[in-house]
């Protein structure tokens, strides 16, 4: 049975994280040599978003697998983008020397705000966009009954969502947010660079992991507002945006498959 009341996190948040992504093939001799290096390694036991919590050296990474369940359908935009098949290791500090070709995401808490947020009329927009159509997973719009009663169960239990509140209210947002990162429409410019932002509040944001481990529109800097799941069960912070800084270095794209760069 599951238990779906997450443990407090009673650790500070660290100032950046690491994210790296990496080919089974290579998984278990960078496991091998971590372990020797006297880092304790667990995979996340429920979300994708768990890896988060890596502190120190005790690392949280995340295996395929994780995708498919709790967050199976969030999990399409992992199924469907260049690191399918991947496993993915977060660290609050840059591993030793030797694993910088693996690393894809540097991430931390910032002070941006933006000049404003969309209107309905803007989001809808953003969710009949042609990026949004052509690059949004098959799986990823559609929701069960079921899905939809635990999430209303569990984001009114961590007081995202007032009474009364439902997927329905939130359903635009959720799918708004993805559409910006891919069309862009919302951004600031942010060190000579045009960065998209998350474009609501926390409680309209689902699968911030896709954005957060550069899964959307990979290689560009992105402002991303932690969902509710990732606050509850990854211990990220409320009314925050993270910068998410993808590092451009050769990444494995697919078990087996050729190197590229993470832009490209």
């Amino acid at each position: 049975m599951i238990c779906l009341t997450p443990k407090p996190d009673r650790s500070s948040e660290p100032a950046r994280r690491y994210v790296y992504w990496i080919d089974p093939a290579a998984f278990e001799r960078v496991k091998s040599r971590l372990r020797a290096l006297g880092y304790r390694l667990r995979a996340a036991p429920l979300t994708p978003c768990q890896a988060l919590r890596s502190r120190g050296r005790r690392l949280v990474y995340t295996p395929p697998s994780r995708w498919n369940g709790f967050c199976n359908r969030q999990g399409s935009w992992y199924r469907e983008s260049m690191r399918a098949g991947l496993y993915m290791v977060v660290s609050d500090h840059r591993l030793p020397d030797g694993l910088e070709a693996f690393l894809a995401v540097e991430l931390g808490a910032s002070d941006f705000e933006p000049e404003r947020m969309p209107g309905e009329d803007e989001l809808v927009a953003l969710i009949e966009s042609g990026e949004y159509r052509d690059a949004k997973p098959g799986d990823w719009e559609r929701v069960n009954r079921l899905e939809a009663a635990l999430m209303r169960w569990l984001f009114r239990v961590t007081r995202f969502w007032g009474r009364g509140e439902t997927l329905r209210r939130h359903w635009l947002g959720h799918r708004a947010n993805h559409a910006n990162f891919l069309a862009g429409r919302f951004s600031a410019l942010i060190d000579g660079e045009d960065v998209p932002h998350s474009v609501t509040a926390n409680a309209g944001v689902c699968s911030s992991c896709a954005e957060f481990f550069d899964l959307v529109s990979p290689g560009r800097r992105k402002m991303v507002r932690a969902c509710p799941g990732s606050v509850t069960f990854a211990g990220m912070k409320r009314d925050v945006f993270y910068d998410v800084r993808p590092v451009r270095l050769s990444v494995s794209a697919r078990p087996g498959g050729a190197s590229q760069g993470v832009g490209s």
